[in-house]
């Protein structure tokens, strides 16, 4: 059935995917939780950093009974739009972690979703968990900041060919800074190479040669203006907007925050305004264990079995490997 009748498309279904931009979940939260049954399951595929807590708080504010809830950090499929009613798959990843809202639930929506998906979504801990494991931010907005002449003259070259070593490092940076707050908040998260293996496959390399590895298959093109969701979406709903007490008043000069100023002057807009925060989940001045209790779990979570499953490169290596050989090893400030 196709629709523009939101009752009639969730009557009698199961499973009902949301797979919008992040700009539009409070939206959709909002209308499905006037018309979703108890006895359903709602899976935000992909989510962002409190996409399960907003639907259950929806659900509270209509005064009605929540359903299943459940999200993911990313798609299963790793796919884009190429012309009206024709979706190009470029792969279907090994394992996505999943959770529900509150964890307990993750047990009972991965056996509703085995029978349709088989066995690739796998249980992610707990929402903030599967929130902060969200990698698109890290890899999505340092290429087309750092590379922002072709993405107003419209280049559209594949996103990965933007990647240098020297981006490659911004990434990392980045990524520490995101397993940095996972830390602050009491999560082990999966670093963005980590990622890499876990849905691609991808086990050695320089950094530049693993994202080759990784999206070259796809070569999904850049964006070609600064109203693309890589920036719409990355930017604004970004895990680390959600800082717990303490860490709020960190330095301005931090790499996240350098690339939001950046951003917001790029588009000419106010990002952090306007995007998925502590405040807007009513959860400013926290402390981690208030934010973990929102998130359905007061205790740490465990780290996911098949990404531990499939690391085949020890960190030594890794750390051996992220330079390449004749790359000097950069001054690191700690």
């Amino acid at each position: 059935m196709l629709t523009t009748d939101l009752r009639a498309a969730v009557d009698g279904a199961q499973v009902v995917v949301v797979a919008v931009p992040a700009f539009a979940h409070a939206f959709i939260s909002k209308e499905l939780a006037a018309v979703l049954e108890p006895s359903q399951l709602v899976l935000t595929q992909p989510g962002v950093l409190g996409s399960g807590v907003e639907h259950a708080r929806m659900f509270a504010l209509a005064g009605r009974k929540r359903c299943l809830i459940a999200e993911t950090p990313t798609s299963l499929y790793t796919c884009r739009l190429r012309e009206p009613a024709h979706v190009y798959i470029g792969a279907i990843k090994n394992s996505v972690p999943l959770a529900a809202v509150p964890s307990t639930d993750t047990p009972e929506a991965l056996a509703i979703l085995g029978t349709y998906f088989g066995e690739r979504y796998v249980s992610g801990g707990d929402g903030l968990s599967v929130g902060l494991f969200n990698c698109n931010p890290i890899y999505h907005v340092p290429p087309l900041v750092l590379n922002c002449k072709t993405v107003e003259d419209s280049d559209r070259r594949p996103q990965h060919t933007l990647v240098t070593p020297r981006i490659a490092e911004v990434i990392d940076a980045l990524d520490r800074e995101r397993l940095s707050l996972a830390h602050a908040l009491g999560v082990e998260a999966t670093s963005f190479w980590d990622f890499l293996t876990s849905a691609y496959g991808v086990t050695d390399g320089t950094f530049v040669e693993r994202i080759v590895q990784g999206y070259g298959r796809q070569a999904f093109p850049e964006p070609d203006s600064v109203h693309h969701r890589y920036f719409t979406e990355d930017i604004p709903f970004r895990a680390g907007h959600l800082e717990p007490a303490g860490r709020q008043d960190r330095p301005l000069h931090a790499p996240d925050r350098l690339f939001i100023t950046l951003s917001n002057t790029l588009c000419g807009r106010d990002f952090v305004a306007h995007g998925r925060t502590a405040e807007s989940l009513g959860l400013l001045g926290s402390h981690v264990g208030s934010i973990r209790a929102a998130f359905g779990n007061s205790i740490a979570a465990p780290r996911i079995p098949v990404l531990a499953a499939r690391l085949t490169v020890s960190r030594r290596r890794t750390r051996a490997a992220r330079r390449g050989p004749g790359l000097p090893r950069p001054h690191r400030a700690h």
